[in-house]
């Protein structure tokens, strides 16, 4: 049997599910990609699209389009109503692929920080399974997947055909690798980041840790800059600048983009083994390689820092233990080095029960301490009454998943909201019993620097 009649096939059988059920299948289809720029073909696209690439790593996914979606309510259980969905789908779906291709697809999107803190196009919780999707898991490892709902009577050869075709079209696309913008420093540091709004709401939080009411809160702040930056430049250049990072970006009709570099992974799943990051404490970079040693060694010392970062891997490890997972012996501290910037980091792994996937992994850990505080629900509640501004999906889970739960989710930091023609960046700093109001406003600064120069128009 021919690739296009085994399609057939599995179009017909979704067909006959659909008549059985009273609800859509799914079929996806995968075949092999030659190397391409992801960010090129997603600009190629055009909104809605989805971009996630990890430079050091070699994977990126680009996606287009929208052949299911999964939205979640506006509430605590926002996580496992995703998971449960996911589940769901993976039953109702038919995957083929041609020529050896992995038929694995992907879901992509992202979560407010809180439930209720949305933007418009930007909800509590979407997941979409992309109409066409270009997937690099690895170098020479990439596919193109096309997917489709099917309802009950639909054509088994006119929807492969339509796969088949969407394949076809995107092969015949090669776009050109797009060029990072230029980047001007100086226009940058001409930006006024004075906010003496920032420094009273840290002067409180300080107060109300010290009489014992909170352990730590995040405490963020908005930047807007009027400017709208031309997008693919703008991510390549984040592309080239933050290769150790995660860079993303979610397109919405209309033109709102939320994208930026962020460095801190969330949960990362796979079969039974989960992955977290415990990123807290911060320092500048120094002007050489002997200062970063220098200022590294600083760091490990410091006791405010080691404080602030004692607190989120602890908390961390005490979530993934409470619900079931078998912890890893715990990593030393060590430090993370980023451009224009030092945070104190430990790689935390486990075994999850079975049955795990990311998305619950993601529900045990959201908000973790580096975002939101602690005691949990105090610091968000503390966090939403005293920030001017809704954080939206600043600060959430942002990634992808597999049918099969298996994923990898970030924390969406050093990030932007595009909207009409002005950005407003966000960047925050964990505050604890030893903080100084001016010292936690300039890392908050430092870490606006990670759009800053590749933002700023020249």
């Amino acid at each position: 049997m021919t690739g296009h009649g085994r399609l057939e096939q599995r179009v017909a059988r979704a067909a006959a599910r659909a008549a059985v059920s009273g609800r859509p299948s799914v079929v996806t289809l995968a075949a092999p990609a030659q190397e391409s720029d992801p960010l090129a073909i997603a600009l190629e696209a055009g909104p809605p699209f989805a971009y996630w690439e990890m430079p050091d790593r070699g994977f990126a996914l680009a996606a287009a389009g929208k052949a299911h979606t999964i939205r979640t309510p506006a509430d605590a259980a926002r996580f496992g109503t995703a998971s449960a969905a996911v589940r769901d789908l993976a039953s109702r779906t038919h995957q083929a692929a041609v020529d050896g291709a992995e038929r694995a697809p992907l879901l992509i999107g992202g979560f407010s920080f809180a439930p209720g803190s949305t933007w418009p196009g930007f909800p509590a919780g979407r997941l979409v399974l992309p109409e066409l999707a270009y997937i690099q898991r690895e170098p020479g490892n990439r596919v193109w997947m096309a997917a489709t709902e099917v309802l009950a009577g639909a054509d088994p050869a006119a929807v492969a055909g339509a796969l088949m075709g969407r394949i076809r079209s995107a092969r015949r696309v090669a776009p050109e690798r797009v060029a990072p913008g230029v980047t001007d420093g100086r226009r940058a540091d001409a930006i006024d980041l004075r906010d003496p709004g920032y420094l009273a709401g840290a002067g409180e939080a300080i107060r109300l840790i010290r009489d014992g009411d909170l352990m730590k809160v995040t405490l963020a702040r908005r930047l807007d800059v009027d400017h709208r930056p031309e997008l693919g430049p703008f991510l390549a250049a984040l592309r080239r600048i933050h290769g150790g990072c995660v860079i993303f970006a979610f397109a919405r009709p209309g033109g709102a983009v939320f994208c930026g570099a962020t460095p801190e992974l969330l949960a990362r799943v796979d079969g039974l083994t989960v992955r977290t990051l415990a990123l807290a404490g911060t320092a500048p970079r120094g002007s050489s390689r002997s200062e970063d040693r220098r200022r590294a060694r600083l760091l490990l010392s410091d006791s405010k820092e080691l404080e602030e970062h004692t607190y989120v891997r602890s908390e961390l490890m005490r979530r993934l233990s409470d619900r079931g997972f078998a912890l890893d012996p715990p990593e030393r501290i060590g430090v993370l080095e980023l451009p224009g910037i030092l945070h104190l980091a430990t790689p935390i792994s486990a075994v999850a029960p079975v049955g795990t996937g990311v998305l619950d992994v993601v529900g045990s850990l959201h908000p973790t301490p580096a975002v939101g505080g602690l005691p949990r629900d105090r610091a968000t509640s503390w966090i939403a009454a005293h920030e001017p501004f809704d954080r939206g999906w600043y600060a959430g889970p942002v990634g992808y998943c597999d049918l099969s739960g298996n994923g990898e989710f970030h924390t969406a930091l050093r990030s932007c909201l595009i909207e009409g023609n002005r950005t407003s960046l966000f960047a925050g700093a964990g505050i604890v019993s030893a903080s100084q109001p001016e010292k936690e406003l300039l890392e908050t600064d430092l870490k606006l620097g990670a759009l800053l120069p590749s933002l700023a128009p020249v």
